[in-house]
């Protein structure tokens, strides 16, 4: 489809801009704050989308166990204005969650769609507070769950990483947290092709994990980037397993939850193993 038809709620976000490099029209809040009724009427209204993409979000994971209302505000009582007024204007919708909707799995049983969720962290409330939200608007839409998304910017687990261990001969990691590593382009691929679905009219599932092949646990994931900045000059500390609960932090996180994505997989064809644009973040980010 044109994706000067997709509207993108969150612009000035990593999704979003990524979403922008796909020519999706990407809306920051201060055109588009899915809190406000008004300024949503009238983005919806003067641009005319086929399909709109909530990528916008309190996102801070811990920050959101100080400030739960906030979270709430935006993570589900945002998504749900959003939603009830794009069915309104029979506009379908794809939403942004997450898999922190979930609170323990077996890495080696990814979980489905259907799996129960459990959230234990404000955070993952208010997510799925939010995909209730949207169901409950009745219009058309998607609910896409996703998991450690990282790219080049500064803010990213690559980029954590990098800074830790160019100050630090050993670093701690833990071996219980899980997740697939899924660039922010892949995913903005994915999510383009997936609104050309939803604007025609074929059946799609309500609910789809999205993200790279490949899931691993965070030590795993710092082996890889290590290796890879240990290739082109730059750090690599000694790395040592523990567990999560030797991390406390103010937000609880998901303990083996690995997203089963062979639903999108057979959709849309498997995103590609993360790996290489892991390194690419790598030697990106060494370069600055």
């Amino acid at each position: 489809m044109d994706c000067a038809k997709i509207i993108v709620a969150g612009g000035n976000g990593r999704l979003g801009q990524a979403l922008a490099g796909y020519g999706c029209r990407a809306l920051d809040r201060d055109r588009m704050d899915i809190t406000d009724a008004a300024q949503l009427t009238a983005a919806i209204e003067q641009n005319a989308p086929a399909v709109i993409i909530n990528a916008a979000g309190f996102t801070h994971v811990d920050a959101a166990e100080a400030d739960p209302d906030t979270a709430k505000r935006i993570n589900a009582d945002g998504a749900g204005l959003l939603a009830r007024l794009a069915a309104t204007a029979g506009i379908p919708l794809i939403h942004i969650s997450t898999d922190l909707v979930f609170s323990k799995g077996d890495p080696e049983t990814p979980l489905a769609e259907t799996a129960p969720t459990a959230p234990v962290s404000v955070y993952g409330d208010t997510k799925l507070e939010g995909e209730t939200l949207v169901r409950a608007a009745g219009g058309r839409h998607l609910i896409a769950r996703v998991s450690w998304l990282f790219g080049n910017t500064n803010d990213s687990f690559v980029a954590r990483m990098l800074e830790l261990g160019a100050t630090r001969d050993t670093l701690r990691l833990v071996t219980d947290e899980y997740g697939r590593p899924t660039p922010f382009d892949g995913l903005a691929g994915q999510l383009v092709t997936l609104a050309g679905l939803l604007a025609g009219e074929g059946v799609l599932p309500d609910v789809l994990h999205l993200g790279s092949a490949g899931p691993v646990n965070r030590l795993e994931w710092a082996e890889r980037i290590f290796e890879t900045s240990a290739r082109h000059g730059g750090p690599r500390p000694v790395l040592e397993p523990v567990l999560g609960s030797e991390f406390p932090t103010p937000a609880r996180r998901a303990n083996g939850v690995v997203l089963d994505t062979s639903l999108a997989d057979g959709l849309l064809g498997p995103m590609p193993h993360w790996g290489e644009a892991c390194d690419a973040s790598v030697r990106a980010l060494l370069q600055r």
